[in-house]
């Protein structure tokens, strides 16, 4: 006589384990302007040209423009956040216009540049700080286009964590 038996099994198998998952909030980014971009005293003579500041503080001329005395320099922007992460800067997508206090007569600024860099991750705030310096171009008419006088205006710098 033959028996034939047969079993099944069938195998669970399973396991578990606990784990965990880590956030940390960083402090903010906070940006002060400590110094505003000044192009400083000049005289555009018949012709104009531009007035070039670097970011660090260097102004040189094209065109007829003349230098006179008076205060120029970078811009500077105090940065503070998270101590050694890496930040971007966004300079003004375009140019800034400056207008005369009297005869609304303008002048452009352009071609912004910054020590750090612009761009994504070119900064590291050391200790959770650092400067930033901002040089431009100034596009100055003839004396008919931008009579004596004060020029002011504004433009949008951004600081971004990386």
């Amino acid at each position: 006589m033959l028996v034939v038996v047969c079993f099944s099994f069938k195998a669970y198998s399973q396991a578990s384990v606990t784990a965990q998952a880590f956030a940390e909030v960083i402090s903010a980014l906070t940006a002060t302007e400590t110094s505003q971009l000044n192009f400083g005293k000049f005289s555009p003579e018949v012709q104009g040209g531009q007035v070039i500041v670097t970011p660090d503080g260097i102004r040189s001329t094209n065109g007829s423009v003349i230098l006179s005395g008076g205060i120029a320099n970078s811009g500077i922007f105090y940065l503070t956040g998270a101590p050694d992460a890496a930040f971007s800067i966004q300079l003004p997508s375009g140019p800034a216009v400056l207008v005369h206090q009297n005869s609304n007569k303008t002048m452009i600024v352009s071609n912004w540049v910054s020590y750090p860099q612009a761009g994504n991750g070119t900064g590291i705030l050391t200790n959770g700080q650092q400067f930033i310096y901002l040089g431009a171009t100034l596009n100055v008419g003839s004396m008919i286009d931008n009579p004596v006088g004060l020029y002011s205006g504004a433009f949008n710098l951004t600081f971004a964590y990386n």
